[in-house]
């Protein structure tokens, strides 16, 4: 029997007892949940297990799927509260798999896009959501609501199509090796996916970087982009990320994946000491869009630049050619070509240069990490005739789809 004060509850406790009901006054600890009238302070329930338990909250549907409002969403499914630290209360929605997938689909893919590529979303969301147990041993939930795991804000923004494509594809899962299978996606890829360790470390074989033929038979909006830094910048960037560098004097891409994205960068500072970035770490230091860039500048606008090392030349007659057939000799002169990961450009005087000598300028396509499937390259293939299959046998290599609830 919940009263406001310790006074009021031992009376009410003696009136009791002469009925035969026994019981003990007790305040509530530190793990307590408070149930209010809302905007009031009017209390209807409390409870309190020391943070053994929680509180759980599950809407009557009336023979149907309750939809509750919280915090301006609408969610399926029932709600646990837990306060187990006596902090802030984690609210957790506890509901079926497919709900959840119609609480994600139209908030990672624009409801607006073909079936079939919103179909091909669902099956990646729903397998993601299955493998991840990242946060059950710290907060005993799932997957978050942000980008962190994918974005879930439930019911608000689901049309008939995106429910229509979880439920077509109801139950079903990425699967390699019988095991759920690590749906990775993002927005674009600029021309080429990407191997898995190449970006983080793990190789995945179902995660393998690819040409792909699709993303650009359709307009994708900020597809290509172009970002600056003066060395000063640099500088003050790499410092700020714990990269221990004086003033930056040079910057370049200093390997390749086989797809040609970018795998390493080298910096060099003015006392000569290097400073040497991999994997995703050039995309998140540099804060690039994707991991298909190129970088021009770094040096004199006079020179042909000269790789691995960055340096330049200021004339090319004791410059070396090497061929296809393994002969080295002399460049002498002519026409010379170089090979980048955008194709193939006549060598001219300050290749690589962005003629200032003052900073870099990065040029790119593409938007995310580049693992897994590409969400504009899907909707081109859907666009083309493909089935969600097709599309997810695409992106991702040898993996079987399976009903798995």
């Amino acid at each position: 029997l919940l009263k406001k004060s310790r006074e009021e509850a031992e009376a009410a406790a003696a009136t009791y007892a002469t009925y035969g009901y026994t019981g003990a006054v007790s305040s509530p600890s530190a793990t307590a949940v408070t149930v209010t009238v809302t905007t009031t302070s009017t209390i209807l329930f409390q409870f309190d297990c020391s943070g053994a338990k929680s509180l759980g909250v599950v809407p009557d549907g009336g023979g149907g799927k309750a939809l509750t409002w919280f915090r301006g969403y609408k969610w399926y499914g029932g709600f646990e509260y837990r306060r187990s630290t006596g902090g802030n209360l984690n609210v957790i929605n506890v509901v079926d798999v497919d709900d959840y997938v119609k609480g994600v689909l139209p908030y990672e893919m624009s409801p607006a896009w073909p079936l079939e590529a919103l179909k091909a979303q669902a099956v990646c969301a729903r397998t993601y959501a299955l493998l991840q147990t990242k946060h059950r041993d710290s907060y005993r939930f799932d997957v978050c609501t942000t980008t962190d795991c994918q974005v879930y804000q439930g019911a608000n923004q689901a049309s008939a199509l995106t429910d229509r494509a979880v439920e077509e594809t109801a139950g079903m899962a990425a699967m390699y090796g019988g095991k759920y299978a690590e749906t990775y996606y993002y927005a674009s890829n600029g021309g080429a996916s990407e191997s898995s360790e190449n970006v983080w470390s793990m190789p995945l074989p179902y995660l393998v970087g690819k040409e792909d033929p699709y993303e650009g038979t359709i307009s994708i909006p900020d597809y290509v982009y172009t970002m600056t830094y003066s060395y000063s910048q640099l500088s003050a960037l790499l410092k700020s990320k714990g990269y221990s560098i004086g003033t930056v004097s040079s910057a370049y891409v200093s390997r390749t994946t086989p797809t040609g994205n970018v795998a390493e960068i080298t910096f060099r500072d003015t006392a000569g000491k290097t400073v040497v970035i991999t994997k995703e770490a050039c995309r998140s230091v540099l804060e690039t869009k994707s991991m298909r860039f190129t970088i021009t500048g770094g040096g004199s606008a006079t020179g042909w630049f000269v790789n691995p090392s960055g340096e330049s030349l200021s004339g090319l007659g004791d410059a070396y050619t090497i061929s296809g057939k393994g002969l080295v000799g002399l460049f002498g002169s002519g026409s010379g070509y170089v090979i980048t990961s955008s194709g193939v450009s006549p060598l001219s005087q300050g290749v690589g240069s962005s003629g200032s000598g003052d900073g870099i300028t990065i040029t790119g396509t593409g938007w995310g990490h580049g693992v897994g499937m590409s969400q504009y390259g899907a909707k081109a293939m859907a666009e083309q005739g493909y089935t969600y299959e097709d599309i997810l046998h695409f992106y991702y290599t040898g993996i079987t789809l399976d009903q798995v609830r």
